[in-house]
């Protein structure tokens, strides 16, 4: 093979993985739609909104029991019914009109309509065995195990580890009927629904295995976020162990810095992306506090990036959590931060060595924690 095939087959390489990365939806024509239905509610009536990506919510009356949802929406757009007494499903927008009954979930319309609420109430029998359970726990118990999950809880006990055993089985249960369901429907849409909610539990071989362009529910607009992860993923898969790349971002006193002015000296370096209105990346913040407490003074270098677009809640944010490690803000949305790094959701954090080279983008809680070990025992 000569030197100029070569180089053809490269550009040709490059240009398609431009196109798989521009993500296009197809939108069907919007059709009516009719979904009748019954429940033992007590409420006055019923909320429907669009649940893949989230839109706004409309009522419907409960009469006797009975209610009528109608609309007009793309044909195949997801949406959700909820009698505001825990019984919510989900449903695809089709011609057929669909009759349920929210309680017991038994349905008539169209096969493909069948087909989804039927995996949903495969969902609901593994949540009806653990929600007792779950619901008889106090509320410190159950932040506990989400601590422990996050690798946040330095104080576990014998009971919370009994407790944090039984939520993980919980867990790989919910998330292999999840693969189940995506295997058993990839002739459908349906897969467009369960990635849009639990893609970020997935790993990689499982990602590569379900988001293949040829699929029937690859463009479907749901399918937006979970492409962007993906791309994410193996963006970040070839940055590591590259030179990190370099971005310019805004500190508390408006001058401008670059990242490049913090790597390659010999020293640790670990990017902490967050922003003010995220809510898990408040709750990291002690975790985060006791790993600069540990490393500031054995060189690690702690830099807090905000992607907040609001440089006043930035700023208050930073004065409320008392961060103690460098601020800086990088508010683009194109060409940003999160980009070069492939970022699709936050808290993120990224480690470079004193080589400026990147060695994990995907490490939190107690793998980070045992990571940092691991280098700085080293040294």
């Amino acid at each position: 093979m000569n030197k100029q095939t070569i180089i053809t087959i490269l550009l040709a390489l490059v240009t398609m993985v431009g196109q798989a990365q521009t993500f296009t939806p197809v939108v069907e024509d919007s059709i009516d739609f009719v979904i009748t239905g019954t429940t033992t509610s007590s409420h006055d009536s019923v909320a429907m909104f669009l649940c893949a990506p989230h839109g706004k919510i409309e009522k419907f009356p409960i009469v006797g029991g009975k209610f009528k949802v109608t609309g007009r929406q793309p044909r195949h757009t997801f949406i959700q019914i909820g009698d505001n007494a825990e019984n919510d499903l989900r449903f695809i927008v089709d011609e057929t009109p669909t009759s349920i009954n929210l309680v017991t979930g038994e349905v008539s319309g169209s096969e493909l309509q069948q087909r989804f609420v039927h995996c949903q109430m495969r969902e609901r029998d593994i949540d009806r065995v653990v929600e007792p359970w779950w619901d008889s726990l106090g509320d410190e118990e159950k932040d506990r195990i989400i601590d422990m999950r996050g690798g946040r809880l330095s104080d576990a006990t014998a009971k919370d580890s009994a407790n944090f055993l039984k939520y993980e089985d919980f867990m790989g249960d919910r998330d292999a009927l999840v693969r189940q369901i995506i295997r058993e429907n990839k002739d459908n849409v349906i897969p467009a629904y369960y990635l849009y909610v639990h893609h970020s539990n997935l790993n990689y071989e499982q990602k590569r295995e379900f988001m293949r362009e040829d699929a029937p529910y690859a463009h479907h607009p749901a399918m937006e976020r979970p492409w962007k992860a993906y791309w994410g993923m193996i963006l970040q898969m070839n940055i590591t162990g590259k030179t990190a790349p370099d971005f310019e971002a805004e500190a508390p006193d408006g001058t401008m810095h670059r990242l490049s002015e913090y790597t390659g000296h010999s020293q640790y370096v670990l990017i902490d992306f967050w922003a003010s209105w995220c809510g898990p990346c408040i709750a990291s913040f002690p975790f985060m506090k006791e790993i600069y407490a540990t490393y500031k003074d054995r060189g690690l270098v702690f830099l807090g990036v905000s992607c907040d677009k609001n440089r006043e809640a930035w700023l208050k944010a930073l004065e409320k959590h008392q961060l103690p490690w460098t601020a800086l803000r990088n508010p683009a949305r194109k060409g940003d931060a999160c980009d070069l790094y492939g970022i699709t959701g936050i808290p993120a954090v990224i480690l470079i060595d004193p080589d400026g080279k990147v060695i994990s983008t995907d490490l939190e809680g107690k793998e980070l924690k045992v990571k940092l070990e691991e280098f700085f025992n080293d040294k």
